[in-house]
């Protein structure tokens, strides 16, 4: 997956945890008991500090400020095209579902460290992702539909860009952030002078330093956007037992540590044919939410504020 397909998907993947999130409040709203602990005329309390308390109504008014629009929008692109494929007669297999899964799970060590991944920092679950590739292959397919690709413009393409397809390599890292340089590069000494780097992590767990905590990272693709590109720039020249830095990061600095390197396997040829098809289609094809806001027409979608239509 590429820098900008993984951060179109971890933009898909915020929307879908709004849509969870304003879905699970819906829900909790309607199992909420009549002797539940009430305020402010008899507005339900979420949430106390002290003697204040947040009501349900502020809590609900916050999430539709700040997710209101584009959850609803998800909705009704997830009920257009649900329509759509069914009148098209569209299918969406389970070889389109795994081809799809090990698109987004590249860079990861394996589809469960990848499933892990997205329920720690999105609290998405296995169904919650095969339902957002659903929904994201009946686009695309809605998209494509009557493009044509030739053998030829494939094969062009693959000779073009053969580095898309090469065979890449994966790290196994370890990082330390720290202030100054000065102390990353004592820190640097002590790990040339024997002193174990997991030894270290430990001094420094529970010391974050801006967004970046000090840790194991584990097995991340060598191009993973995810991380600094300055430490996976110095992680790409090093090999398995090496360390690096001061490495000027975040307004701070970093040392790395390499445990191992591993290359990836070497995809299936008819699979990179197919990928090449799939992205030559779309790039002939009108704009994903140009397709989205003309399926919510198509269906007579439209969002009402009150009584009034929006």
């Amino acid at each position: 997956m590429t820098t900008r397909e993984k951060g179109l998907w971890t933009a898909v993947i915020i929307l879908t945890v709004s849509v969870a999130a304003l879905g699970g409040l819906i829900m909790l709203r309607g199992l909420s008991k009549p002797g539940d602990v009430s305020k402010d005329d008899g507005d339900h309390t979420v949430a106390e500090m002290g003697q204040e308390g947040i009501s349900e109504e502020q809590w609900v008014a916050e999430l539709k400020k700040r997710y209101g629009t584009n959850t609803l929008l998800q909705m009704l692109n997830r009920k257009a095209v649900q329509a759509e494929t069914k009148r098209l007669g569209i299918k969406i297999t389970q070889e389109d579902l795994q081809q799809v899964l090990e698109q987004d799970s590249k860079g990861y060590d394996s589809d469960h460290a990848y499933f892990d991944e997205m329920q720690r920092q999105f609290g998405l679950g296995p169904v919650d992702l095969r339902n957002e590739a659903e929904y994201r292959i009946g686009l695309e397919k809605i998209a494509t539909q009557g493009i044509q690709v030739q053998e030829a413009e494939i094969d062009e393409y693959w000779e073009q860009h053969p580095e898309e397809f090469a065979v890449g390599k994966q790290i196994q890292l370890a990082a330390l952030y720290v202030d100054n340089a000065e102390e990353a590069e004592a820190l640097l000494d002590r790990v040339k002078q024997g002193e174990s780097f997991d030894v270290l992590i430990q001094e420094h767990a529970g010391k974050p330093f801006d967004k970046d905590s000090s840790g194991q990272l584990g097995w991340v693709d060598e191009y993973d956007p995810f991380q600094p590109e300055a430490i996976m720039k110095a992680a790409r020249e090093l090999n398995s037992g090496d360390v690096a830095g001061p490495i000027s990061v975040n307004d701070g600095y970093a040392v790395i540590y390499v445990q191992d390197v591993r290359l990836k396997n070497s995809p299936d040829k008819q699979q990179i044919r197919q990928q090449i098809r799939r992205s030559l289609a779309l790039a002939q094809a009108a704009p994903l939410e140009e397709v989205e806001k003309s399926l919510r027409d198509k269906y007579g979608a439209r969002i009402l504020s009150g009584k009034k239509a929006s």
